[in-house]
């Protein structure tokens, strides 16, 4: 089977964007919340583009540029785009003025961008990709859905190049809600944020920043069935569990959500050291996305930063060879993506 590779990743977050910045000099917040730090849009985009679209379109609208630039890609055979609210500032205005002034008064623009499926529209007219297109909103499993579907297309052989997106953006109200839910992690730890990650996927390994060498999505599993999942995961990659360097999780403060991750790390993969990113770039439906990021670019430049450490495990001093990207939601839903060098 062809092999497949992650070619380029960007992102606009709490961090510096469109930069690898974080991995030396990472930015903290403290707050409870708080909003992605935007580049200036006016180098990538028209006056009227900027006037006209949304922030979280224009989040993705530039990162997407950004990784065609870089890679002189210019049509991607398909775009996979999960978010979990989708145009959720241009919904909430929408509603705001059809409950105040009507159903006559309200702007077709916040209209037209209201709908989840917007982001991959507008990615597919920019860049002329006029093949697949699609969009997933189940909520933290959105981004992980959109990249086992561009998996599959890969190995079908239907595609050789495609654009792989999680975006969300989070309004005041919207937090409000997640921390009356219990959703968010502990304040001071873990930020409520927004997310807006891209990465290029190809079938060719030149220049690529790292190998996606497999994938695995679960539904309420047993123990039994988690396992043999990893050890599919493994044995389909050839790769033995003391293989992998470290284990990436979505581990956000919440000791409810965090103790999924420490059982399953200390159950299937003991001495394996954890890593996180959260406390980095946010929580939010779409934050899962920044897992296969933050493990691209530590096996392409060969560093774990020791911001991302978690519990007493380090790992050593070699470089990173794998990385075990571990998603998970209330138990409930588990995603597997196992990253390596390229080349092995």
């Amino acid at each position: 089977m062809n092999r497949i590779y992650i070619r380029a990743a960007e992102q606009i977050s709490l961090q510096q964007p469109l930069s690898e910045a974080w991995m030396e000099e990472p930015v903290r917040v403290e707050g409870p919340w708080a909003r992605a730090t935007d580049p200036d849009f006016r180098r990538w985009l028209t006056p009227g583009e900027s006037r006209r679209l949304g922030t979280i379109l224009k989040r993705a609208l530039v990162t997407t540029l950004s990784l065609l630039r870089k890679t002189g890609l210019e049509h991607p055979d398909a775009v996979c785009v999960g978010t979990g609210l989708g145009c959720m500032v241009n919904t909430e205005r929408l509603l705001e003025t059809l409950c105040n002034e009507g159903e006559t008064m309200f702007s077709p623009t916040h209209f037209m961008q209201s709908t989840h499926n917007t982001i991959a529209s507008l990615l597919a007219i920019h860049t002329k990709s006029h093949g697949y297109n699609i969009t997933y909103s189940h909520k933290d499993l959105s981004f992980d859905l959109a990249l086992l579907d561009a998996w599959m297309q890969f190995r079908q052989g239907r595609i050789h190049t495609a654009l792989v997106g999680g975006y969300d953006e989070l309004t005041p109200s919207y937090f409000t809600l997640l921390k009356r839910i219990g959703y968010l992690g502990v304040e001071g730890e873990v930020p409520g944020s927004e997310a807006a990650v891209t990465l290029l996927l190809t079938d060719e390994g030149t220049d690529a920043l790292c190998e996606l060498a497999g994938l695995r999505i679960l539904y309420r599993p047993t123990e039994k069935e988690l396992q043999t999942a990893l050890a599919s995961l493994l044995d389909e990659a050839g790769i033995v569990r003391g293989d992998l360097s470290a284990v990436v999780t979505g581990v956000n403060g919440n000791g409810a959500n965090d103790l999924f991750y420490e059982a399953f790390t200390s159950r299937e993969l003991p001495g394996i050291p954890m890593l996180r990113y959260k406390h980095l770039f946010g929580t939010g439906y779409s934050a899962p996305a920044y897992g296969p990021y933050v493990a691209a670019h530590c096996l392409s430049r060969g560093i774990i930063p020791s911001s991302l450490l978690y519990g007493t495990m380090s790992p050593d001093n070699e470089a990173p060879r794998a990385l075990l990207v571990v998603n998970q939601r209330d138990g409930k839903q588990y995603s597997l993506q196992l990253l390596r060098v390229c080349g092995n």
